[in-house]
C-alpha cells in the first residue's frame, strides 16, 4: 500500500466516519460492562422528544453529553452511559392527524399511528446520533411509551396517592385552549405586548344616572364578573362600601367588596372579579366564597352562559365592545403595554392561557419545596449560577403541579372515580401499567357511597411525568435490584441538560425521584444554554430557523461539528451562525435581499443561486486539516525512519524537547481542570493554541531538520521524541474528535500501542522527570527561533533560504546557555555564520547589518548581515 492511500492529503472524513462507526459496533467498543465491585458513574441523559429529526441545538446537548461520557472512560470510570426517548405529548398527535389523517376519535388506529410516527423518529434520531460519533451503548435504551417504562410510571402515580400527594379536583387550572388541555405552571410564561385598556362605566344600584367605572384588558370576561373590589383607603370611593352594580349584558348584580390589595393607580383603582380572569380572581373568588360563572368551552368560545354562545374568545370581545359602546356605556379607551400569561412549553403555540374550573389531577408539590431546595444543594451545579433558577422556582411556587392532559398519546393516569361523589378507585399494583378506559375497576361498587357509577379515568399523564423518573427507569427501578443499587443507590449520577428545562425537568425528577427512593437523585447537573437560529431566536421547527446536521455533516463532518459544539460556553446561549452567499460570484447576500429573494424564486431555483456559509464549521474544518497535515507529516517521516517503540530515554532528549514536554504538562493541567468542571469552551481553546501556536508552528519547525540528518541517531530520537509528544496531545483530543483520532491512531500510533482504538486510553499522565534547566534552555532557544524567524519575514527573506551571518550580542551569563543550543538554532533557521559574543564587544562589530534589534526581555541584541 502507498503511503499516499494509507495516509492522503486529504482528510476524507465521510469514508472513516462510517469505517469507524461500523468497527466500534462490531467490536462492541461502547457497550456497558456491568460489574457489581466498581462504582458506576452514570449519565441520566435528556430523552429527546421524538416530534421529527434531530437540529444543531439537540446536537450540541448530544455532543456535550459524548463527551462527559468519553472523558469519565478516559479518567477510569465506569461509565452508563443509556439513551430514553421521550415519546407521548401533543406534538406527536397532532402530526399524525396531519401526515396521516386519522382522527383522535378513532382511539385504537390513532393510538398505533402515535407509536408507528414515533419508531420512525426514533430509527432517524438513532441514525444521527450515530453519524455523531454517539458512544451510547444502544442495548439500554428505553422508551417512555414502552409498556415497562408506563408500568414504572404508574406504580410511581400509585405510591404518590398511597402517601396521600395524588388528589383530583375540580379547580381552576392553566388551560390552553389551543391545544385543547390544561397546562402546569412550569409550562407558562409571559409575553408583554401593546393592547388596550377599555374603561366600563357600571351602573350603581338605586342610584340613579350614577356610574362606578372599571378598567379592563378583558372585556369579553363582563358575563362571568361575580364581584367588584375597591380599596378601602381610595377616598375617591369612600361612600360604595357594600354597593352593587348592574351588569351591562349579564343584567345581573354583584357586589362592591373593599380590599386593600386593589392597585389604586392601575386604571380608575376599581377592578371587577371574574372567574376566571387570572390568579388574583381565584384567590378572592375563594376568599369571599364568590359565585363561579364559566363562560369558555375548552376549545376557546363562548358557552351557554354567554349570549355571545359560538363566538371565539376574541370575535365575542369585538362584539361586546361594541355593544357596549351603542348602551353609551364605554366611556374610553386606552393603549396600554402588559404582559398576558401565555403557553411557552410549546414555542409554536404561545396561546394567551385561560383558567377554567374543570377536574383535574394534581400532586402535592408545594409543601415539598424545601426538600427540592435541599436536594439542588446537595449537588454540584456546573455552572454554579444555575442552581439559584431552581431555587428561586421553588421559593416561588404558589401551585400545585396539574398532572392531568386531555390528550390521548400519552401514560394513563392509572385510576377510577365515582361519578357519583368522586371517590378515587386505586388498581391494583400487579394489574399495571393499564388503561382505565379499557381495563375494568377492581371493585363494582364505590367503597365509599356504594354506586356503581364508576367510571376509568381517560386523561393522560403530563409528560414530565413520565421524564421525571428518568434516572429510577434507566437504573431498572422496580425491575433488577441489584442493577437499581450500582446505578443509582450507590452511584454518582450525573445529569446534563438545558437552562430552560430547570424548572421542569430538573425540578420534578428532584422532587419525584427523592419521595420515591428517599434519596436525591443527583451528585452534579451540567447546564448547557440553548443554541440560537441564525434570526437570534432559540432554534425551533415552529420558529422555522432550525439547521438540521442532515445539512451539514454531509459537508464538514462529524468532528468538525463536535468541536463546534465544544466552542459553545457552559450554561450560556450560543449562536449557530451563518451568512447566505451567491453561489456564482461568491458574495455574500443581506439577509433583507435573500428575503426578497425567496418571494421571487422556487425553492429549487433560489438554492441553486444562493448556499449558506457556515463560519464556525469552516473554521473547525481548517483545524481539523491542520491537524491531519501535522500528523501526516509525522507519519511520512515514520515510514522513512525505523523506531521499534516510543519509550522515551533521557539521554535521548534536547533542550526543546523537554521545553514541550513541560508545556505540555502545564497544558494538561489547565485543561484538566477545565474538563473536570466541564468547561469544554475553555479547555479546547487551550489545546487549540498550544497545538497551533506551538507545537505545529514552533516545536515541528524547529526539530524538523533533525529528520534529514545523516546520523540515523539523531533522525530516530527526534521522530521517537515528536511521536511521543504528538499522542498524549492526540489523546486528549479524542473525546472531542473521535473519528479523526481514532484513523491517525490506527495509521501511525497503533503499531506501537496494544489497543484495539484510542477509545480505550486512559486520560495522558504528564512526562516525568524533566530537568528544569534543560526545559528553561529549551524555551530559550524557541524564543530565538522565533526572533530569527520573524527576522526573515520582515526582511522578505524565505524562510528555507540560508541566511549568511546572524550574531547575537548578550551577557556572559546567556553566552553559554545559547552556546549550548545553537545547533539547534542556526539549524532551524539555516544560518551559514553564527556568533555569541558579549555585548560589551559590540563595538567590534564593524560591518553594519541589515537589520538590527535589540530584544530586552531576554537581554539580546541581534543583528543580521548579508
Amino acid at each position: 500500500m502507498s503511503q499516499e492511500s494509507q495516509f492522503p492529503k486529504r482528510f476524507k472524513f465521510m469514508d472513516i466516519q462510517k469505517k469507524w462507526s461500523r468497527f466500534w459496533q462490531e467490536s462492541k467498543l461502547y457497550n456497558f460492562d456491568f460489574d457489581p465491585k466498581l462504582k458506576l458513574f452514570s449519565i441520566d441523559t435528556p430523552p429527546p422528544f421524538v416530534s421529527g429529526s434531530l437540529h444543531m441545538g439537540h446536537i450540541l446537548n448530544h455532543s456535550w453529553i459524548d463527551f462527559v461520557a468519553r472523558y469519565h472512560r478516559m479518567k477510569g470510570d465506569n461509565v452508563y452511559f443509556p439513551q430514553g426517548f421521550d415519546c407521548h405529548g401533543l406534538p406527536v398527535e397532532l402530526a399524525v392527524a396531519k401526515y396521516y389523517g386519522v382522527s383522535k376519535d378513532n382511539r385504537e388506529e390513532f393510538l398505533a399511528k402515535c407509536v408507528e410516527w414515533v419508531n420512525d423518529n426514533i430509527d432517524n434520531m438513532t441514525k444521527q446520533l450515530d453519524e455523531l460519533g454517539y458512544s451510547t451503548d444502544w442495548r439500554y435504551t428505553y422508551r417512555t411509551m414502552s409498556d415497562e417504562y408506563k408500568r414504572k410510571v404508574q406504580i410511581s402515580l400509585l405510591e404518590f396517592y398511597e402517601k396521600g400527594l395524588l388528589y383530583r379536583e375540580k379547580f381552576p387550572t392553566h388551560f390552553c385552549v389551543n391545544c385543547e388541555t390544561s397546562v402546569a405552571k412550569a409550562e407558562v410564561g409571559y409575553n408583554d405586548e401593546i393592547g388596550n385598556l377599555w374603561y366600563i362605566k357600571l351602573p350603581i344600584v338605586e342610584r340613579e344616572d350614577k356610574y362606578l367605572t372599571i378598567a379592563t384588558t378583558r372585556p369579553e370576561y363582563m358575563e362571568a364578573c361575580v364581584s367588584v373590589l375597591i380599596n378601602p383607603n381610595d377616598d375617591r370611593y369612600y361612600d360604595l362600601s357594600a354597593a352593587e352594580v348592574k351588569l351591562p349584558i349579564a343584567n345581573r348584580i354583584v357586589r362592591v367588596y373593599m380590599d386593600d390589595r386593589v392597585d389604586m393607580n392601575f386604571g380608575t383603582g376599581v377592578v371587577y372579579v371574574c372567574t376566571y380572569g387570572d390568579e388574583m380572581d381565584i384567590k378572592w373568588k375563594l376568599e369571599y366564597n364568590l359565585d363561579e360563572i364559566q363562560i369558555f368551552t375548552e376549545n376557546g368560545h363562548m358557552n351557554n352562559n354567554s349570549v355571545y354562545k359560538g363566538l371565539t374568545i376574541m370575535e365575542a370581545r369585538e362584539k361586546i365592545v361594541d355593544d357596549l359602546d351603542s348602551m353609551g356605556l364605554l366611556e374610553k379607551i386606552e393603549e396600554y403595554e402588559h404582559s398576558i400569561i401565555i403557553h411557552t412549553e410549546r414555542s409554536s403555540c404561545r396561546t394567551p392561557i385561560e383558567y377554567l374550573p374543570v377536574y383535574q389531577w394534581f400532586i402535592n408539590v408545594k409543601d415539598s419545596t424545601q426538600e427540592i431546595i435541599e436536594s439542588a444543594n446537595s449537588m454540584k451545579w456546573y455552572p454554579e449560577k444555575h442552581k439559584q433558577r431552581l431555587i428561586d422556582w421553588a421559593e416561588g411556587l404558589d401551585w400545585n403541579w396539574v398532572i392531568s392532559r386531555q390528550r390521548v398519546f400519552g401514560t394513563p393516569i392509572p385510576f377510577w372515580y365515582c361519578q357519583e361523589c368522586n371517590e378515587i378507585i386505586p388498581p391494583k399494583r400487579e394489574d399495571l401499567p393499564l388503561d382505565p378506559v379499557i381495563f375494568p375497576p377492581p371493585v363494582k361498587n364505590c367503597p365509599r357511597c356504594g354506586s356503581t357509577s364508576i367510571i376509568g379515568e381517560k386523561d393522560v399523564c403530563d409528560c414530565w411525568i413520565d421524564s421525571s423518573i428518568s434516572p429510577l427507569a434507566m437504573a431498572k427501578w422496580l425491575e433488577n435490584d441489584e442493577f437499581f443499587k450500582k446505578a443509582y443507590l450507590t452511584a454518582e449520577v450525573h445529569r446534563p441538560q438545558g437552562y430552560e428545562i430547570i424548572r421542569t425537568w430538573m425540578f420534578y425528577t428532584l422532587f419525584r425521584c427523592k419521595i420515591l427512593t428517599g434519596k436525591s437523585p443527583f451528585s452534579e447537573a451540567m447546564i448547557n444554554g440553548m443554541v440560537a437560529g441564525p434570526d437570534g431566536r432559540h432554534m425551533s421547527k415552529s420558529y422555522g430557523n432550525v439547521v438540521s446536521p442532515d445539512e451539514v455533516m454531509p459537508e464538514f463532518g462529524a468532528d468538525a461539528v463536535r468541536h463546534w459544539a465544544a466552542m459553545g460556553s457552559l450554561g450560556d446561549d450560543y449562536p449557530f451562525e451563518f451568512t447566505w452567499i451567491n453561489t456564482h460570484t461568491k458574495q455574500p447576500i443581506s439577509k433583507k435581499d435573500i428575503e426578497i429573494e425567496k418571494e421571487k424564486l422556487s425553492p429549487d431555483k433560489f438554492f441553486k443561486k444562493y448556499s449558506r456559509n457556515f463560519e464556525q464549521l469552516t473554521g473547525a474544518s481548517r483545524f481539523i486539516t491542520k491537524m491531519w497535515n501535522a500528523y501526516r507529516f509525522l507519519y511520512l517521516n515514520q515510514k522513512n525512519i525505523e523506531i521499534s517503540n516510543l519509550n522515551l530515554k533521557s539521554e535521548e532528549l534536547t533542550e526543546i524537547d523537554y521545553y514541550y514536554f513541560s508545556e505540555f504538562n502545564r497544558v494538561l493541567d489547565e485543561i484538566t481542570v477545565y474538563n473536570n468542571e466541564y468547561n469544554w469552551h475553555e479547555a479546547l481553546m487551550s489545546l487549540r493554541s498550544f497545538f497551533w501556536n506551538d507545537l505545529c508552528d514552533n516545536y515541528i519547525e524547529a526539530i524538523k531538520y533533525k529528520f534529514y540528518s545523516e546520523n540515523q541517531r539523531i533522525r530516530q530520537n527526534a521522530l521517537k521524541s515528536a511521536l511521543s509528544l504528538f499522542y498524549k496531545i492526540l489523546i486528549t483530543f479524542a473525546f472531542m474528535m473521535p473519528f479523526i483520532t481514532e484513523e491517525i491512531y490506527s495509521i501511525i500510533y497503533s503499531e506501537y500501542i496494544q489497543l484495539e482504538s484510542i477509545h480505550q486510553e486512559q486520560w495522558p499522565l504528564p512526562f516525568d522527570n524533566i530537568p528544569n534547566e534543560l526545559a528553561i534552555r529549551g524555551k530559550l532557544a524557541i524564543e530565538i527561533i522565533k526572533i530569527l524567524r520573524n527576522c526573515k519575514s520582515k526582511l522578505q527573506i524565505p524562510l528555507n533560504q540560508e541566511i549568511s551571518r546572524v550574531v547575537v550580542l548578550t551577557s556572559k551569563d546567556l553566552i553559554s546557555q545559547i552556546e549550548k543550543i545553537k545547533n539547534d538554532i542556526f539549524n532551524t533557521i539555516r544560518i551559514k555564520n553564527f556568533e555569541v559574543i558579549d555585548k560589551e564587544k559590540e563595538k567590534e562589530l564593524i560591518e553594519k547589518p541589515m537589520l538590527k534589534e535589540y530584544y530586552e526581555e531576554l537581554d539580546l541584541v541581534i543583528s543580521i548581515f548579508d
